[in-house]
């Protein structure tokens, strides 16, 4: 069969080494994408979140460099704004609590602090999807932010140490 001119545009289509770089390789994204990924490619993933997901402690408060766009997608077709889940979000260095019952898109500016992130609860699984105006994960963690108790427990990015 003939190689397909446009197959690299299709992250279904992906090589089994392709699907293997960078954050690629991270089995809880449904879809990856970034520059190592596909070149020209701006930062993205997309996972489907159920119960599992209120057993994680969250992601910890960080920034980035860039914006960023967190989208929260129910999945019932005859109530798509209904999530089907509560998430918090804090925002700003005070934390402020943000509580996501509804299908919702986040925006946030570059160098923004944001979170932690925790799924409280889960009736329906839903679609979490992060895009960033990058073309690669940029993110530092800002533990200090969190009870010392608590930073264990979270998940915490420093891209640049990766």
């Amino acid at each position: 069969m003939a190689e397909l001119k446009y197959r690299k545009y299709f992250l279904s289509e992906l090589l089994p080494e392709e699907k293997q770089k960078g954050f690629g390789r991270n089995p809880m994204f449904t879809v990856v994408a970034d520059n190592d990924i596909i070149e020209g490619c701006q930062f993205f993933t997309a996972m489907i979140m159920g119960e599992s997901a209120t057993k994680k402690a969250g992601h910890g408060p960080h920034v980035h460099k860039t914006p960023e766009v967190l989208v929260a997608l129910g999945t019932d077709p005859e109530h798509p704004k209904a999530l089907g889940a509560e998430i918090e979000l804090c925002m700003g260095p005070e934390m402020e609590k943000h509580y996501i019952t509804e299908s919702t898109l986040v925006f946030i500016p570059a160098n923004f602090i944001h979170c932690p992130f925790r799924v409280l609860k889960v009736d329906r699984p839903f679609v979490f999807i992060q895009a960033q105006y990058s073309a690669k994960l940029n993110e530092t963690s800002l533990k200090k932010l969190v009870a010392e108790e608590l930073r264990d427990k979270m998940i915490f990015i420093d891209t640049e140490k990766i």
